[in-house]
């Protein structure tokens, strides 16, 4: 049975905006690619990553991270460690759900209670109102489990060609200006979009 997830207008990669020329030129690529410039992941999350998938049994660093909902708390922290507008974030046409060895989470592929799966019905079950959720915390009450929510992911193996890429979304008109002005976007549209990010 096919899913159309028309409550989706992409799925998204979060990366640095110094990553942007080598991912036009190359695609974009598993975690230990030798195009990357800037890595920012959490490191202490990061080496959990390193561990496998029960699906195919592949790590998880083999395989490239798009969330469904980029404004999570990888985006926070993120904007937390990094100047303004430094971080982007690539919308690609959501149709790569149904990748072939796609897999699908619950929540962020490196912690230990994440479910994993390879049936695009596993979205669909997916509590969506969660999964979109603006905050974690409201009236200053910490909710873990829309957290987590809020960091589901779709894993494609390996590497994704940017014919699927849609929009760079970035936070400021600076960041939006710079990349016009200073890398060949292949008329990628470049959008302001500052309620995707904190």
């Amino acid at each position: 049975m096919a899913y159309n997830f028309s409550h989706l207008s992409t799925v998204d990669h979060m990366t640095h905006i110094a990553n942007l020329e080598g991912i036009l030129a190359n695609g974009l690529l598993a975690h230990n690619n030798p195009f990357q410039k800037v890595d920012i992941s959490n490191q202490a999350v990061n080496n959990r990553r390193s561990g496998r998938e029960p699906i195919y049994n592949r790590s998880i660093h083999d395989y490239v991270p798009f969330y469904f909902n980029p404004r999570n708390a990888m985006l926070f922290r993120n904007q937390q460690s990094f100047s303004q507008g430094l971080i982007i974030v690539l919308g690609f046409n959501k149709n790569i759900i149904s990748t072939p060895g796609a897999v699908y989470t619950n929540g962020n592929a490196a912690r230990n209670d994440t479910s994993f799966s390879n049936d695009e019905a596993f979205l669909e079950a997916l509590n969506w109102d969660r999964v979109f959720s603006q905050r974690w915390v409201n009236y200053g009450k910490y909710d873990e489990s829309i957290k987590t929510a809020m960091m589901s992911e779709l894993l494609i193996h390996g590497e994704v060609g940017i014919d699927d890429l849609e929009v760079i979304y970035c936070a400021t008109n600076e960041a939006k200006q710079y990349i016009i002005d200073n890398i060949d976007i292949h008329d990628i549209c470049v959008e302001v979009c500052p309620s995707l990010f904190f």
